[in-house]
């Protein structure tokens, strides 16, 4: 694997304290290796041949998703602020058979830097509440449009306030998390194509506490 630009100081600095010692206590991949629920929705319905678009995955982590898109002929470019989650790409189902379609980025996500329209699918799954506020969630959210191109599509997961951040992952912070319907409001470049407010009960190899967040998930279309 070659990291192509090096971690800066930006927005996320308590992120790499965070996850990181997840990652770093986990035997294994701290995530579930199965592609995340509304990356499957939207190949199913929306994007059913995505070979040779280009991808942005952004909190890529250990590769979920990254790996699974480009095993279906993608171009991704995966950006994650932790070296040791983007080292684990190789544990990823059938990483052999696309490694070659994957360019890492070991960056803090608001430090990133890409011309207008690069891409024709942005996934933030489960990073934006990783921001240190709401007004960081509304300036990444309005950077991913100008990222998209025409008819580009963004997918998304991200806590919302409805629930306290659990106390096994206190080192969240909820000035990041959303009121419900929030997100959906921002998207005033999008069409709305499919979108849930939920309550989702998870556990994780390092602690494995059942814990609960209140979750935003959806896939817009850019107009």
């Amino acid at each position: 694997m070659i990291l192509i630009k090096q971690l800066t100081n930006g927005g996320m600095n308590e992120t790499l304290h965070k996850y990181q010692s997840e990652y770093e206590n986990s035997n294994g991949c701290f995530w579930d290796t199965k592609p995340a629920s509304y990356v499957r929705l939207f190949l199913e319905k929306y994007g059913k041949d995505i070979y040779g678009k280009q991808v942005l995955d952004l909190g890529a982590g250990e590769g979920k998703n990254a790996v699974y898109l480009a095993n279906l002929g993608a171009e991704v470019t995966a950006v994650d602020v932790s070296p040791v989650a983007l080292g684990r790409f190789s544990q990823q189902p059938n990483f052999a058979n696309c490694s070659d379609r994957i360019k890492y980025i070991n960056q803090d996500m608001t430090d990133a830097d890409f011309s207008r329209s690069s891409f024709d699918i942005i996934v933030a799954y489960g990073v934006l509440h990783c921001l240190d506020s709401a007004e960081q969630v509304f300036q990444m959210v309005n950077r991913i449009s100008n990222w998209l191109n025409p008819a580009g599509f963004f997918i998304c997961a991200t806590f919302t306030n409805k629930l306290p951040v659990p106390t096994v992952q206190s080192y969240l912070d909820e000035k990041s998390f959303l009121e419900e319907g929030e997100l959906e409001n921002l998207l005033t470049e999008f069409t709305l194509l499919e979108s849930e407010n939920s309550i989702i009960t998870e556990t994780h190899p390092t602690s494995n506490i059942e814990h609960q967040h209140s979750i935003v998930r959806l896939i817009a279309q850019k107009i």
